[in-house]
């Protein structure tokens, strides 16, 4: 159980750099500890615990605290995120980019496309990407910058006495704010490669584009998948944005949302009704061996391998929150 100290001092830093989280919660731990001495010297009846209260309640609302080592920003991502959003813009480019250009690139090849072709691709392909993930991964740390901070610090000029009881908990093990973006970041990405194939497939037949996923699966499948995906993300946004870890409660709701996410794939996979036939028919004209039942069988036992993995990895915080 952590003391009423401790999610004051969480309250007051959280919004800190990392650098100077350690350091700025040292100095506050140190002055509670000082005034709360001296609110015992002045009235020893009181007792330790009313005391650390009344020397809280003299120290003020954190949320006004931090406010005023933040300010108002004056820019797109402040040096409080600043961090982590270089973290997450490089690991999500590093992954995304090469995955989906190589990607491009084999499909092209198999296409029958010349070098010039698959390159000149595969180059629009990943300055497309680029520019994307610069753009949501940037407004997303934008929208937090301007919605949390400030937030809390007109929260804080409400009227009425603070009262410490309000302070929040102090998470045991609170996904980190890149996390959560990579996270969201990753299922936008997936969901528009889902618009993408259909849009603007490589793969052209008789003057025309062949989307990869069969057509038919817009009448229900692919709307569903494309709203689950929306929720995956917003469980991100909640879970983060609640502030005390993983609990037993998320990780419930993330196994169960992974098994509806993951439960149409397996069975559109185990039907073979995921790819275009006249995708199939047009890959096969340049690639014999290309199997789809293949296809089918990785896909089946990937959507499932991940549900799994992201199930456990889900309860193991939780138990270790």
């Amino acid at each position: 159980m952590h003391s009423l100290t401790d999610r004051y001092v969480h309250a007051a830093t959280r919004t800190l750099p990392e650098e100077q989280r350690a350091d700025v919660a040292r100095e506050l731990e140190a002055g509670i500890a000082d005034r709360v001495d001296a609110v015992l010297a002045e009235r020893p009846d009181l007792g330790p615990t009313e005391a650390e209260r009344r020397a809280l309640v003299e120290l003020g609302d954190p949320d006004r605290l931090a406010a005023g080592y933040a300010g108002s920003p004056l820019h797109l991502v402040g040096p409080a995120l600043y961090p982590a959003y270089v973290r997450t813009l490089k690991g999500v480019t590093v992954v995304a980019v090469p995955t989906a250009t190589a990607a491009l690139a084999v499909i092209e090849a198999l296409d029958g496309a010349g070098w010039g072709g698959v390159l000149g691709r595969a180059a629009w392909m990943a300055f497309t990407l680029t520019v994307q993930i610069a753009f949501w991964v940037t407004l997303a740390f934008a929208v937090v910058e301007r919605s949390d901070a400030p937030a809390r610090q007109a929260e804080g000029l409400g009227v009425g006495e603070w009262d410490p009881d309000s302070l929040p908990a102090v998470p045991a093990d609170r996904a980190s704010l890149g996390e959560a973006v990579f996270n969201v970041v990753w299922l936008g990405l997936l969901a528009a490669a889902i618009g993408w194939q259909h849009l603007s497939s490589p793969l052209w037949r008789d003057g025309e584009r062949v989307p990869v996923l069969d057509p038919d699966l817009w009448s229900f499948w692919l709307p569903l998948v494309l709203v689950l995906l929306v929720v995956e993300a917003a469980f991100e946004v909640v879970k983060h944005a609640a502030g005390r870890g993983w609990t037993r409660g998320f990780a419930a709701a993330n196994t169960a949302l992974g098994a509806l996410f993951a439960a149409p794939v397996v069975l559109l996979a185990a039907e073979g009704r995921l790819l275009n036939p006249t995708a199939v028919a047009e890959i096969q004209e340049g690639w014999s061996g290309f199997d789809p039942g293949t296809v089918h069988t990785v896909v089946l036992l990937a959507a499932v391998g991940i549900w799994v993995w992201d199930s456990v990895e889900g309860w193991r915080r939780a138990r270790s929150a």
